[in-house]
């Protein structure tokens, strides 16, 4: 009978149970995006396979260790030590590439990539300091069990790096969402990226084990905390998924387009708005000020933000949006072809 007050036993429930909705949830991530993986699947896969190699090391921790070289032991330490950054923050940098497909400006791509990339050294940092504090101190190598006593500055910077990355992943999307018109579609969409804070939740907890009690709680907190991180990553496409086959059965047109496209259509009016105020005796006719809903029908993409309350028919390729500019006369003055902000096929 299992003996539930063993630190061994409890460690490896948490990663069981935590680990099997990770895993699920993951899963059918990668089996939606099947056919149009990307960067963000990629790393989503790779916080996958890391955990993987978590639960071996989780289960390499046997009620009699004698059953194994006292280097084996160290070396499981430090696996399970290194996966538990390797989930965390390859689960952050999926999120932020999440970001990038929905979100066409330039400029915000470019941060999103430099985030990213100050990740991946976070990630590196990390490791790198995990050895340089527990190395120096041999004495937990001869425990039964072993696990390096973690010092306080250990805490701090994972606590500083998980509240700065997940603020940064919190605030990022805001930007486009706050230009869409659709109130109810933009509570949707921050409620699904706004679940990073459960990451900062346990992240929290998990730096005042380190700070406080130290022992069995760091593990078990550790493995929730990367366990939940995976399970955000995924949320976003997940979500999309449920809402697109919920669509489908009630007969109505699936809103992963409508998502897409209305979060494409923010953007490029945010981008025009700053245009027309840098421009000077210019007007814009035939653009809403307000956000229209963008809905997917039959034969192409229609946009329905007209003042005049016709509709605009744009074909499924993207054809782009031409705008009349109108002097102070009101005369035509130009029609541009803003490609880079156009419409362009969902890839949620």
């Amino acid at each position: 009978m299992l003996n539930l007050h063993d630190p061994l036993i409890q460690i490896k429930i948490t990663e069981s149970v935590c680990a099997f909705v990770a895993i699920s949830v993951t899963l059918y991530r990668l089996y939606v995006r099947r056919n149009k993986f990307w960067i963000d699947d990629i790393w989503a896969t790779f916080a996958l396979l890391t955990l993987f190699a978590q639960i071996a090391a989780v289960f390499m921790h046997i009620e009699n260790p004698a059953d194994l070289s006292k280097l084996t032991d160290i070396g499981a330490y430090y696996l399970l030590a290194i996966t538990f950054y390797t989930v965390i923050w390859g689960s952050r940098i999926s999120i932020i590439y999440s970001i990038v497909r929905i979100d066409p400006n330039p400029d915000r791509r470019r941060i999103y990539l430099v985030a990213s990339v100050l990740f991946f050294l976070a990630v590196l940092v990390m490791i790198v300091q995990l050895f340089w504090v527990c190395e120096p101190m041999p004495k937990w190598k001869s425990a039964a069990n072993p696990q390096c006593p973690l010092t306080i500055q250990v805490a701090v910077v994972q606590l500083v790096t998980d509240v700065l990355a997940d603020l940064f992943l919190l605030l990022a999307p805001l930007r486009v969402f706050m230009y869409l018109h659709d109130k109810r579609l933009r509570r949707k969409l921050v409620v699904i990226f706004s679940t990073v804070i459960a990451t900062t939740i346990v992240s929290l907890v998990h730096a005042a084990y380190i700070l406080t009690t130290g022992g069995i709680k760091v593990i078990v907190s550790a493995l929730v905390e990367d366990n939940i991180s995976l399970i955000v990553a995924s949320i976003p496409v997940v979500v999309t998924s449920l809402m697109r086959n919920a669509s489908e059965e009630d007969h109505v047109p699936p809103p992963t387009s409508t998502i897409t496209n209305s979060l494409h259509f923010a953007a490029q009016k945010l981008r025009l708005t700053k245009a027309r105020r840098k421009a000077t005796g210019l007007t814009t006719t035939d653009f809403s000020t307000t956000m229209g809903n963008v809905t997917v029908g039959t034969l192409g993409i229609y946009d329905e933000s007209r003042i005049d309350g016709s509709t605009t028919r744009f074909d499924s390729s993207g054809t782009p949006i031409v705008l009349d500019l109108l002097d102070k006369s009101g005369r035509p003055v130009v029609k541009e072809d803003d490609s880079e902000d156009t419409f362009s096929k969902s890839r949620v």
